[in-house]
């Protein structure tokens, strides 16, 4: 799980990447390139496909929307997904959300606006007849010199 990569200011209700967004979007797809990636989910605004787009271009897996508005739905279809691993990109103010929806703790309280490099690795076990275990691991990724 990642937010999306730095935004541009203008226009303000959709703004689309700037020059070290489009850089950290693809440091997001030289880092997770190699890691199994079978779903990818995007909120529906320019700045998170953006992000998400170069992955999805070099692996060949469609950008997935989701709605922000349905956060626990998301997580439960999450934890029940088969196969790979599954990027998702969103928001300083979806992502800790959407982590919450999940069985898992973290110390993060807020995503800082100039915060882009969080990676929140998810992951769930599968044992048989018992629920997934599920653990999380927090890191970043892309770092660029501006």
């Amino acid at each position: 799980m990642v937010r999306h990569a730095e935004k541009a200011a203008t226009p303000a209700n959709d703004p689309p990447l700037t020059a070290v967004g489009q850089q950290r979007a693809q440091a997001l797809l030289d880092t997770l390139r190699n890691k199994n990636i079978e779903y990818i989910f995007s909120t529906n605004t320019l700045r998170t496909r953006s992000t998400a787009e170069p992955l999805s271009q070099a692996i060949g897996v469609p950008i997935e929307p989701y709605a922000t508005d349905t956060l626990w739905e998301v997580a439960r279809r999450l934890t029940k997904l088969r196969g790979g691993n599954v990027l998702v990109v969103g928001h300083s103010n979806t992502l800790l959300p959407l982590l919450d929806q999940l069985p898992v703790t973290h110390q993060k309280k807020t995503i800082p606006d100039s915060d882009y490099d969080n990676l929140f690795i998810v992951t769930v076990k599968r044992r048989f007849l018992r629920p997934p275990l599920i653990r999380l691991e927090e890191g970043t990724f892309g770092a660029l010199a501006e």
